[in-house]
């Protein structure tokens, strides 16, 4: 869609966006993948955005936060809420959270992180932007 975003699209956006930045602060060399994931998960619900079956579909944020990438485009560990592995130094992984409503539309942001010892670095070079 084209144009002004609603002031609710808006404020989703700008949550995701937030949440994608603590997901990149958790994730680091040796740090269990479920930590970014929870993290990530804990600020949607501060915010007001529950996860939850509505109508017989799910809302909120019902996927994992991000995936390894590699040969295989879904690598382990994923980045998720039964995620056991840990962050490998040097690894690329897709940074990806999102919230979906029906009565607002659904906002993902993903990124590629390249996961060192002091953190994540983005690796991805296109700008963000809601409205075109």
């Amino acid at each position: 869609m084209r144009g002004r975003a609603s002031e609710a699209a808006r404020k989703l956006y700008d949550t995701v966006y937030q949440g994608q930045k603590i997901a990149f602060r958790k994730i680091r060399a040796n740090a269990p993948a479920t930590d970014a994931h929870r993290a990530v998960q804990e600020f949607f619900e501060q915010q007001g955005y529950k996860t939850r079956r509505h109508h017989g579909r799910m809302e909120g944020f019902f996927h994992g936060t991000g995936h390894g990438l590699g040969l295989e485009i879904h690598e382990s560990p994923r980045v998720g809420a039964t995620s056991s592995g840990i962050f490998e130094t040097r690894a690329r992984r897709d940074v990806e959270p999102g919230l979906y409503y029906p009565e607002i539309g659904g906002v993902r942001l993903e990124d590629v992180a390249l996961v060192t010892n002091n953190g994540a670095r983005n690796l991805t070079r296109f700008e963000k932007v809601l409205e075109i």
